[in-house]
């Protein structure tokens, strides 16, 4: 969960800093102090080998690359050639035997340094990858939660502030055009609306009609502030972020695809959304076709009986008017006007 806080980067030959230098030397130095005393008290040679390649494991852990651990197994050779054999504070060796012993030291020194640095990259590698994993998991089950679009910018926004530590500016798309800006501020204050003085609303158009970055660290807009990311999917854009660059340095791989991973999600999310009202409205119509269907259905019901009686005693009426008599022709009249009221 500290990972953001201390971030690490992937073991590689790199330059070493002077604390890194300064830390190799006391390592080897206390291992030569180490050295000197086990001579003294009689131990084997191999007891003060040992010692030496634990400094070098040492170095390889608490130094970055391969640059100081290297550099730590032919100085911990030579110290121990120069301070700790025969003849002291020299270089030469009187047994003939050392010279395999220092090369074989070397060569553990070497390998026992190289795989130190390789399971610290490893570790590294590892603590990215479960940072992404559960920065991804947290946003997902937020999503899942979310009922409305400025619930989503919301999570958004808080994602990549975890991710950057910086203030988030997001331009909601609605009805096909950037709306007002929102600026979510990094300390966790409350959001507010983005100054509509903005100088860089070329760049967010430029982003929300092209589909693509802009801003700072790119080719489009390079003196802008900040970066312009588009929050979309296919060729549906729902958003605009802009992060602010510090320095113009863009960032690295393993943030970037984290950031893109993030936006992916928002968009998947708003699109879901959007399915979920235009299945509700779908719904509603249906409905509305339905009561409109029953209502003509009874309506027409509601009718026929009626019109029945009309249309029979007109029949009667017509084609039979002679055979009647006034009382019964007067009956039907009545009959008829009632059902025609």
């Amino acid at each position: 969960k500290n990972y953001r806080q201390k971030p690490v980067a992937i073991t590689h030959p790199t330059v070493p800093t002077v604390r890194e230098l300064l830390l190799t030397l006391g390592i080897l130095g206390i291992a030569t102090a180490v050295g000197w005393v086990f001579s003294r008290l009689g131990f084997i040679d191999a007891n003060i080998i040992a010692v030496y390649l634990l400094s070098v494991l040492l170095t390889s852990i608490f130094t970055s690359g391969y640059t100081c651990g290297i550099l730590a197994s032919f100085l911990s050779v030579i110290l121990f050639n120069y301070f700790l054999t025969e003849p002291r504070l020299s270089l030469l060796a009187y047994d003939s035997g050392y010279p395999i012993t220092f090369a074989i030291m070397l060569g553990i020194a070497l390998l026992t340094g190289t795989l130190a640095a390789k399971l610290k990259a490893h570790a590294q590698l590892s603590a990215r990858d479960a940072y992404r994993t559960k920065l991804l998991f947290d946003m997902n089950r937020q999503l899942q939660k979310a009922e409305t679009p400025e619930e989503v910018y919301r999570i958004t926004a808080t994602q990549i502030q975890k991710l950057m530590q910086r203030d988030i500016l997001i331009y909601p798309v609605q009805g096909g055009v950037p709306a007002q800006g929102i600026i979510y501020p990094a300390d966790g204050s409350s959001p507010y609306s983005a100054p509509d003085t903005d100088r860089e609303q070329d760049a967010i158009r430029w982003v929300w009609q092209n589909r693509k970055r802009a801003g700072a660290t790119t080719q489009n807009f390079p003196k802008a502030k900040r970066l312009y990311l588009a929050i979309r999917t296919g060729q549906q854009i729902y958003g605009v972020v802009g992060i602010p660059m510090e320095k113009q340095t863009q960032p690295d791989a393993f943030t970037s695809s984290v950031l893109f991973s993030i936006l992916g999600e928002c968009a998947l999310a708003l699109e879901s959304l959007r399915n979920a009202e235009e299945k509700e409205k779908a719904a509603v119509l249906a409905k509305n076709e339905q009561l409109r269907a029953n209502l003509l259905r009874s309506i027409s019901h509601d009718l026929r009986t009626p019109l029945t009686s009309i249309s029979g005693n007109a029949d009667t009426l017509l084609h039979s008017y002679a055979a009647l008599d006034e009382q019964t022709r007067k009956q039907i009249s009545v009959s008829y006007t009632h059902l025609t009221l």
